[in-house]
């Protein structure tokens, strides 16, 4: 299996059906996207807006690698953190995924900027994948629980959200 096909074998299935929450930032969406990103996307393929709903599962697959994994650059990480950091660029979104990733890789201050450089894959080079990984969830798990005290209104998906980091781990660990 590629790398992108087994990231995506784990985040398909935390990303649901189709949802529209009214606590959810994203509001209508389908299989993790949301219609704003589906618009854009069409948009940029010159073809007619369309309900989220009515997506193909090519277009889809094609958004995810698009939107999320090429542009995280996942494909220049070691697969254990590719899979963990595909699915908080879906989940987080792509600047706060690269965040996040560099504080994995123990960046401070100034040098977490969100731009993968040069920096950001020398020290991938250098890292064991699995404990960056974990230091990454970890991250993911402190996000959910500081967005909880920032915004009440975001507990609603915070058993959820851990449970899906727990069973990213348990996943990972089997690559």
């Amino acid at each position: 299996m590629q790398p992108f096909d087994t990231a995506l074998a784990f985040t398909l299935p935390a990303e649901g059906g189709n949802v529209n929450n009214s606590h959810d930032d994203g509001r209508e969406t389908s299989r993790g996207v949301t219609q704003a990103t589906y618009d854009t996307w069409r948009d940029i393929q010159k073809l007619p807006r369309r309900e989220v709903t009515m997506m193909t599962d090519a277009e889809k697959v094609a958004i995810y690698r698009d939107n999320y994994w090429t542009p995280g650059k996942c494909d220049r990480l070691p697969l254990v953190l590719a899979v963990v950091h595909f699915d908080w660029c879906v989940n987080h979104g792509v600047p706060g995924a690269l965040k996040t990733l560099q504080k994995a890789l123990g960046f401070t201050g100034d040098d977490v900027d969100g731009v993968p450089g040069p920096k950001t894959f020398m020290a991938v080079q250098a890292c064991d994948p699995a404990a960056t990984a974990k230091a990454y969830n970890d991250q993911r798990r402190a996000w959910w629980n500081n967005r909880v005290q920032e915004r009440p209104d975001q507990g609603v998906f915070l058993k959820g959200e851990l449970a899906r980091v727990d069973r990213l781990d348990a996943y990972t660990a089997a690559l």
